[in-house]
């Protein structure tokens, strides 16, 4: 899937809805539910996890020969299955092929570190056909996008992030899953009701163009005439002939104002396939966790012996979507995994004033030791975001191959409470048990992200249990903090 050609209606930045509320929008939706292939209602989301654990156990003996720790050749597995993903619903060139094969290529760049490589030489080349096998079943030829969000992207993702479950789920549904209306509805439980579904979208994406605005990315003085918006929704949809895509083409170097809402739109497919991605790492994961139950935990020890395994703490919390009765078990399968598309986020609220006076992010272990082996060295090369405090990039280079390292929880927890995502923190840093090397240094950001969500009697409690302990490498700024209380 091309994310540098999106596809995503919009709205001005005036409080009325515009096209997706209309007449001819409601007509267009219509077409949609009742055309659509059976690829845009969702079946292969639903497929997504049955096929991780089919795939599994062939995968890692034929990863075997890479000799990497299990962890990492099973993040492969998931960030390629996760391509297979988005190649297999692309709305214009979709991968029709076998899900070993494209799992396998992938999984094989990741593996030899030349996957960015792979996909420039892709684009350089026609349509590549191997021993009679056609371009749509060529894996070469839907490679995933690698995706790097810069400064102004990041401020969408969070404030993405901090919108309500409900948006979220509603965005994803139809941006980054590309299901028709007609199914947004049936698992809206408003089965029928387009123009219902196309207004609450609406609503979400008005909610993100005023958030934009409250961090600084748009200016209200400096935005396109609804003609202008109504243009660049016509152009992104494919609806323009020829003679008027030249002519959008031709305006945007010399249009600031138009060039800037072209933009805006191309950064937010990039962000939007970003939050889709970490959302079905975070379901495969999930996935993964029933096999780390079959297993006794490793005794716990200092870091160079520690193996990390996954670790449940305290439950995520599920969406609350449910699909009406269908007649097939794809649809059951369906509901399930929407109620995995679920991001803990902050709301509206800012962090507590104390909470941020006392962050500082853990420091990186490699400043005291060098990395002994690739599974270091790997870690290592991801913590390099972390140090520039890119802490979204880190957190999704991370995520992948979290069971690899025994560090992992920590540095996703932290990097959650620095992208303001005190719920999210918590989740991983209830993750590492006590006796843990890194347990002493999670309480202290867990009291931090108890104050950033107002649970001021949590955060006292834990404070004061570090201080209690003798030795504790934070017990001199629990006592300075709680004295602050």
């Amino acid at each position: 899937m091309d994310v540098r050609s999106p596809k995503i209606l919009w709205i001005s930045g005036q409080t009325r809805w515009r096209r997706s509320a209309g007449a001819k929008q409601v007509e267009k939706a219509v077409e949609r539910t009742t055309f659509a292939p059976m690829q845009q209602q969702g079946q292969h989301l639903a497929e997504l996890s049955p096929y991780y654990h089919a795939l599994r156990g062939p995968f890692l003996q034929w990863a075997a020969k890479w000799q990497q720790p299990a962890g990492v050749a099973l993040g492969h597995l998931r960030r390629a299955l996760i391509g297979w993903y988005e190649a297999r619903i692309d709305e214009e060139d979709a991968y029709v092929g076998e899900v070993d094969r494209y799992v396998k290529t992938v999984a094989k760049a990741y593996f030899n570190g030349n996957l960015e490589e792979a996909v420039m030489a892709a684009e350089r080349l026609p349509l590549v056909s191997d021993l009679g096998v056609a371009p749509q079943q060529n894996p070469l030829n839907h490679l995933p996008r690698p995706v790097r969000l810069n400064e102004t992207q990041q401020l969408m993702l969070r404030t993405f992030q901090e919108m309500g479950t409900g948006c979220q789920e509603l965005l994803l549904m139809a941006d980054y899953h590309h299901l028709s209306v007609g199914r947004m509805a049936q698992i809206l439980e408003v089965d029928g009701q387009l123009l219902e579904v196309e207004e609450r979208r609406s609503k979400c994406l008005l909610m993100i163009r005023e958030g934009w605005q409250s961090v600084g990315i748009i200016d209200p003085l400096y935005l396109p005439s609804p003609a202008d918006e109504d243009l660049i929704d016509r152009y992104y949809e494919g609806e323009l002939d020829t003679t008027e895509r030249w002519d959008v083409e031709a305006r945007r170097p010399g249009d600031a104002v138009f060039r800037r809402a072209m933009e805006l739109r191309e950064d937010w497919q990039q962000v939007v396939t970003v939050a889709g991605r970490q959302d079905l790492m975070e379901t495969l994961l999930r996935e993964e966790a029933t096999y780390a139950k079959k297993t006794a935990p490793a005794p716990a020890s200092a870091p160079k012996d520690v193996k990390l395994s996954p670790r449940r703490g305290r439950s995520f919390n599920f969406g609350t979507f449910k699909l009406p009765a269908l007649e097939t078990v794809v649809a059951v399968l369906l509901a399930v995994v929407f109620g995995w598309l679920v991001w803990t986020t902050f709301g509206d609220e800012a962090p507590q004033k104390k909470s941020v006076a006392h962050f500082e992010p853990f420091p990186n272990i490699f400043d005291k030791f060098d990395p002994r082996n690739e599974q270091e060295r790997d870690l290592q090369r991801i913590l390099y975001y972390y140090d520039r405090k890119d802490y979204a990039t880190a957190y999704e280079e991370l995520l992948p191959v979290a069971p690899a390292y025994p560090a992992a929880p920590l540095y996703l927890g932290v990097s959650a409470l620095a992208l303001e995502q005190p719920t999210r923190a918590l989740d991983w840093f209830a993750q590492i048990p006590e006796g843990d090397y890194y347990h002493p240094f999670a309480e202290w950001y867990e009291a931090l992200a108890y104050l950033a969500e107002g649970r001021r009697p949590a955060a006292e409690a834990t404070l004061s249990e570090i201080v209690e302990t003798r030795g504790h490498p934070y017990r001199g700024k629990a006592e300075r903090l709680l004295a602050e209380l």
